[in-house]
């Protein structure tokens, strides 16, 4: 572009539009797959400056309590994930935890219901919640933030009904709880299951890859094998570092089956299609006969049922169920899980299993944070530093995609 100056000389103006053009194509680049490049790139990062700071963090004893420890946040998180992918939110998640493992703490302990029984009427209890706050907000129209926000304000009433008055606890020690919480996958089998669900996944992928051949769509099955195999030797390394210690923990093993069910549901069934759709024009979905309201029901009442199991898991680990059982730090990590794997807060763009790759990020920094001794306030700092700039990220790469729609 040229311009004539006060001078009558001619201006040439090639700079901006470069610099524009490369921020331009970076952000759209972001949001494809190569989204989750930054955040393992920021993964491997926090990883090398902890295990420089302390020889313990990648030790096998603790990378297996890291695991463990982000369990709670990883499986709220996926069921956050299609939540927000529908551009929805849930801030209800943590106070709905908390009383879905009171509501097992009583059945087991003071019901003596078995484990099983204690656990499907819990995880039923969450989806039931789910759907009848997912059908207020989207046939009432009003705000998701409202309703949930107020909803979490009465879970934590109904905890307090639901613990003892004069204790405020329920222990959990010496139940079947426990059992849950200390459990070990048999050596054989957990190499077995990573090995039997990577195959499962490659042809998968090999299928895909015919699909898109016969309707004529572009597919790379090399990269996409690539890619298949070198997860399943990923995942049986991640075994190995476990086995090295006490084995694969049963809450990990359920985390992983989690993720292949709700990978697979997400991507190779309509109902991740219309999840998606939803989310990235609503009025278009409806006008192709998607049933949204139908589909926004069910995300919440999925994200209802895994916070329930979320919430068995957070109190079989701690043995115990009290008011703190409610504290809000587990919505946020979850949403900054979400957030930081690079779910769009925006709605339409988001990947379960990278948000496991979130829940890495903050419970990384929390466990390296802990084994350095630094202080609460420094954690909370740095957390809400990563959340901050996972959101600022997600906004602009949401104004980059509306702006090249145009």
């Amino acid at each position: 572009m040229q311009a004539m100056n006060t001078t009558g000389r001619q201006v040439s103006f090639t700079t901006a539009p470069a610099k524009i053009s490369f921020r331009q194509n970076l952000l759209e680049a972001l949001s494809t797959k190569w989204r989750v490049v930054p955040v393992l790139l920021s993964l491997g990062l926090i990883w090398a400056i902890f295990a420089s700071q302390s020889p313990v963090f990648l030790s096998a004893r603790n990378l297996t309590n890291l695991a463990d420890q982000i369990a709670t946040t990883s499986i709220v998180a996926l069921g956050l994930v299609l939540v927000l992918v529908v551009a929805e939110i849930d801030l209800s998640v943590a106070g709905l935890a908390a009383v879905c493992a009171g509501i097992v703490g009583v059945l087991v302990v003071n019901m003596d219901v078995g484990l099983s029984i204690a656990l499907i009427i819990t995880i039923a209890v969450g989806g039931l919640y789910g759907l009848l706050q997912g059908s207020m907000i989207v046939y009432s129209g009003a705000p998701a933030f409202i309703v949930t926000l107020g909803f979490s304000l009465m879970l934590q009433g109904v905890l307090l009904i639901l613990l003892p008055a004069e204790s405020g606890l329920v222990p959990l020690a010496g139940t079947d709880l426990q059992f849950l919480a200390a459990y070990r996958l048999p050596t054989t089998v957990s190499y077995a299951l990573p090995a039997a669900v990577g195959l499962i996944g490659l042809a998968m992928r090999l299928n895909d890859h015919r699909q898109r051949v016969a309707y004529g769509l572009p597919s790379n099955l090399m990269s996409s094998m690539a890619i298949g195999v070198a997860i399943i030797f990923a995942s049986l390394a991640v075994v190995a570092i476990f086995n090295a210690y006490r084995g694969v923990p049963l809450t990990v093993a359920v985390l992983a089956g989690l993720i292949a069910i709700l990978s697979y549901a997400t991507t190779q069934t309509p109902f991740g299609i219309w999840l998606y759709a939803i989310g990235g024009n609503r009025e278009a979905a409806r006008r192709a006969g998607i049933p949204v309201n139908w589909m926004k029901m069910a995300a919440f009442s999925i994200l209802g049922m895994l916070t329930a199991l979320g919430g068995v898991v957070a109190a079989a680990r701690v043995l115990g169920v009290s008011p703190a059982s409610a504290d809000q730090s587990l919505l946020l990590e979850a949403i900054a899980a979400a957030v930081i794997g690079g779910t769009s807060l925006f709605g339409g763009r988001g990947s379960v299993w990278a948000a496991i790759l979130g829940a890495l990020v903050i419970g990384s920094i929390a466990n390296g944070m802990f084994l350095i001794n630094a202080s609460t306030q420094l954690r909370l700092l740095v957390q809400g530093g990563v959340l901050v700039a996972a959101v600022i990220a997600d906004a602009l790469i949401a104004r980059s995609g509306s702006s090249s729609s145009r």
